[in-house]
């Protein structure tokens, strides 16, 4: 079997804005000016994922200019960034769930160490003590974890209010899957949900989570997570791997957590503002009228 060696040379500044001026890229008023700020500050590889939409065989559609890709890209940050705090909310809520859930089922601080809550895996339940582990020995000189080692000696662990706080969205989610049957449905019941819903939408959300974090495109991005659809809701969904699903699942939960979100009205200020057409997330026509109906549900 043949091995292909990448050969491509790294191109200097002047080199890149040449090349997508050879492929077709307008640069009418101070569009250079903003591109070699951009590709200075950026890098060329990032905003490729943008130029890709608008060229076909790496040349550009004619009368493509740098300013409109420029805004997507803006776009896509701030779409970021409503994201991000949306999650942010919703992760805390998780967490404060399935703490405050736990521990007055139990009666017990550290019921994070007790196996019975969990799944009869051992497998499962070996990675959650580690990842419980791992976090609480990084965070070692976190003032919650000083304090607590300072003064006792015993459970090694801080209590349950303590290393949750520790966890990631996605491991936060972990634990909540490595939950048996029983105590995934006491903490999904306080989102008036069914558990393997809430199961497969933290799980999609967690994803997207990623995405945000580590600057990743979502306008326009096919999702690696097939969200479940509940049947009461199911005519509110489109057939597609984008975004709208997510927002569609985010709403659905911002009704329980926190019902008086100005995420919409922020979106669709967004969407004008930088002269995006929905479809390209995977909004169906009615995109507006279906929301609005999970909303004043």
């Amino acid at each position: 079997m043949s091995s292909k060696v990448y050969e491509k040379l790294p191109l200097s500044l002047d080199q890149q804005v040449i090349l997508l001026k050879e492929r077709g890229l307008l640069l009418p008023g101070n569009d250079e000016e903003k591109l070699r700020y951009y590709l200075s500050n950026v890098n060329y590889y990032h905003l490729s994922i943008y130029f890709k939409f608008f060229q076909h065989e790496d040349i550009f559609t004619p009368g493509t200019t740098f300013s409109e890709v420029l805004s997507v890209y803006i776009f896509d940050n701030k779409l970021r960034l409503l994201m991000m705090e949306l999650l942010e909310r919703l992760e805390k809520s998780l967490k404060c769930r399935i703490v405050t859930t736990l521990t007055s089922e139990t009666g017990h601080s550290h019921c994070h160490l007790n196996p019975d809550i969990y799944r009869d895996s051992e497998h499962a339940r070996a990675k959650i003590f580690k990842i419980y582990r791992e976090e609480v020995e990084k965070n070692e000189r976190e003032t919650s974890i000083y304090h607590y080692r300072k003064k006792y000696d015993s459970p090694e662990s801080p209590p349950f209010w303590a290393t949750i706080e520790l966890l990631a969205f996605g491991q936060t989610v972990k634990l909540f899957k490595t939950l048996n049957v029983h105590n995934r449905n006491l903490v999904s019941n306080t989102f008036g949900i069914d558990e393997t819903l809430l199961s497969n939408w933290m799980h999609g959300l967690s994803i997207i989570r990623n995405h945000c974090a580590h600057h990743s495109r979502l306008w326009n991005r096919d999702l690696t997570v097939i969200l479940k659809i509940p049947k009461k809701d199911k005519t509110y969904f489109v057939d597609n791997k984008r975004l709208y699903n997510q927002f569609l699942v985010l709403q659905i939960l911002l009704n329980n957590v926190n019902p008086d979100s100005s995420w919409f009205e922020r979106l669709t200020s967004l969407l004008s503002e930088y002269d995006i057409q929905p479809k390209n997330m995977g909004f169906p026509d009615d995109w507006e009228t279906r929301l609005l109906k999970i909303i004043e549900a």
